[in-house]
């Protein structure tokens, strides 16, 4: 375990109360609301292979009442036959909740909002209203054997007392979880444990967190929700979703399995391959300073930290890149070292004297200075010949 030690002290878990934490990614249907992305029917199924692949237990495929697009998309995913429950998203209505039962999906999430400003602003309801046809879909999806996700749109400014009666009044329908939905991002890490087990405690069903990024907490949420006692976190992959994103699958989960050390069944080593893919596929690019997924998760080019990590790899690295499917990658410029030359002169094949790589060292530096930008390899080849002489 090459995390820190403190995340397993006794005073820091001694409130813990994990369940079996699960997946319900929606990269196909709140990462498709990104701004701009637009996924195939090709795309839709291939993601969800993959995300079958990596061991997500539940997948948000799409929003079938939308058009007659989504419905084929939705409904060609149900037909591959995954191990991963395959669910439709609706608002509560009746047209929507009918539109995902053409599906043959076998779960629906039902979504409502539940906080004064959606109920005044938006849906011109009253509480009652709301808790009315919340409860109405509810009963109409059980009847026709759907596991139901009711979700709390906007759940993280909604008054208490009343989303623990929203969460009763769908249990009492049949509601198999909640969603507890943080619409703009504004909860923090303790207000996020804090809500999700006073859910649990006070209304007994199982609660799903549903976390946006605008404050760059969203990962930091889901977690805190897992280890008030959540069952269920929604993700999306590379964190996709409207304006600032969602909780990324590959941060929950890495964070579940690492930071925590527990013990689930996903399939870490292919991480890499659906982030490129969604990665392309979205046609949004991934930050390459990004957590978990980022090109320069691996990339190293100071000489201090080159030297340790050839040395040995924990000294800069909490897992090794190979676990998510990736490579490590040593850049020569501006910060590198004697050391970190050296590798990657032998990589290519190069021998130099301790005098001569001295000198290769000082025109790298010089040239990665003047350019504001690292050595390629082919460049390195050229700087060595001229110094070596060949």
């Amino acid at each position: 375990m090459f995390v820190s030690q403190y995340n397993f002290e006794d005073e820091v878990r001694k409130d813990f109360s994990f369940a079996a934490p699960k997946i319900n990614d929606t990269t196909l249907r709140d990462g498709e609301q990104t701004p701009g992305v637009v996924f195939s029917l090709e795309e839709k199924v291939q993601i969800a292979r993959l995300l079958d692949e990596i061991g997500v237990q539940q997948i948000e495929a799409g929003t079938p009442a939308m058009s007659e697009e989504e419905t084929k998309a939705v409904s060609a995913i149900v037909k591959e036959g995954l191990n991963a429950s395959i669910m439709g998203w609706s608002r509560a209505v009746q047209s929507d909740v009918d539109a995902v039962l053409k599906t043959e999906a076998d779960a629906i999430a039902i979504s409502i909002a539940t906080s004064d400003i959606h109920l005044r602003y938006k849906l011109n309801m009253t509480r009652e209203q709301v808790l009315e046809k919340a409860a109405s879909m509810v009963e109409y999806a059980k009847s026709h054997g759907l596991y139901v996700s009711l979700n709390s749109e906007d759940a993280t400014r909604t008054e208490f007392a009343f989303l623990k009666e929203f969460a009763l009044k769908g249990k009492e329908a049949g509601a198999d979880r909640l969603r507890i939905c943080d619409t703009l991002g504004v909860l923090i890490p303790a207000s996020s444990r804090y809500l999700t087990r006073r859910v649990i405690e006070e209304t007994k069903i199982p609660v799903e967190i549903h976390t946006h990024d605008d404050y760059g907490l969203a990962v930091a949420n889901a977690l805190a929700a897992f280890e008030a006692g959540a069952e269920w976190a929604s993700t999306t992959v590379n964190g996709l979703g409207e304006r600032a994103g969602n909780s990324s699958l590959e941060g929950v989960i890495m964070g579940l399995i690492k930071l925590y050390n527990l013990q689930l069944p996903f399939k870490i080593n292919k991480i890499c391959e659906i982030s490129h893919y969604v990665e392309k596929a979205s046609g949004i690019a991934v930050p390459p300073n990004r957590s978990i997924v980022g090109a320069h998760m691996f990339t190293h080019e100071s000489g201090i930290h080159v030297d340790g990590v050839l040395k040995y790899p924990y000294t800069y690295e909490s897992f090794l890149p190979d676990e998510i499917g990736t490579s490590r990658k040593i850049v020569i410029g501006k910060h590198s070292g004697k050391h970190a030359v050296w590798d990657k002169l032998k990589e290519l094949g190069i021998n130099a004297s301790k005098e001569q790589l001295i000198k290769i060292v000082e025109i790298v530096k010089r040239n990665s200075q003047e350019r504001k930008s690292a050595i390629t390899d082919e460049e390195l080849r050229k700087i060595a010949g001229k110094v070596i002489g060949k």
